[in-house]
């Protein structure tokens, strides 16, 4: 058997009809024509063989009858981002389950993804997105968080740590803190 690594480059292409709804969100006409538009190229999770990229295709519409210009977003790729949500998602939740740094995510996304995400791009992320992240994945118990995520939180009371960190003394090599909405810090730290 050949273990020989062999990467392949796959590119998906979505277009714009795809994701876009079928009629005008003001009026629900369905006579709605493209403006404008263009193709960005986003980085998707691969695998070990397959390093794999959506071309997405982004379209501004106008509609006929009543004149309202809309420009849809794909709910798996956001505007603004070269990454797709499942790598930011995946990277957000490595660095607060796993306890994993940033380099540390940079490599495993490169060893077994075949994605290239530079370590201060996922920093970024860390720092904008941990609210939101946090938000999404406890939205009905978010006190739950504290205990599944090695997290410390500084409310200004006092402070409690997540359940898989309580008894453990491990020297702290590096920390991140967020500061959430509601005045509450995250500190994050790894090894």
């Amino acid at each position: 058997m050949d273990f020989t690594k062999c990467v392949k480059k796959e590119i998906v292409k979505i277009s714009a009809e795809q994701y876009a709804p079928k009629a005008c969100p003001s009026c629900g006409s369905n006579e709605i024509t493209i403006r404008t538009s263009h193709k960005r190229n986003i980085s998707e999770l691969g695998n070990i063989n397959i390093e794999l990229h959506v071309e997405l295709h982004v379209a501004t519409f106008e509609c006929e009858k009543c004149g309202c210009k809309y420009t849809p977003q794909h709910p798996d790729y956001p505007k603004g981002y070269i990454y797709s949500r499942s790598i930011i998602q995946t990277a957000l939740s490595l660095h607060l389950r796993e306890n994993l740094s940033g380099n540390k995510i940079a490599a495993q996304f490169a060893k077994y993804f075949n994605v290239q995400v530079p370590p201060k791009t996922i920093y970024s992320w860390i720092n904008d997105l941990t609210e939101d992240f946090m938000k999404s994945e406890f939205k009905k118990e978010p006190i739950k968080a504290l205990e599944a995520y090695k997290s410390l939180t500084i409310d200004g009371t006092g402070f409690s740590l997540g359940t898989d960190l309580i008894g453990k003394k491990n020297d702290v090599q590096s920390s991140s803190a967020v500061k959430l909405s509601d005045g509450i810090y995250l500190l994050t730290w790894w090894e």
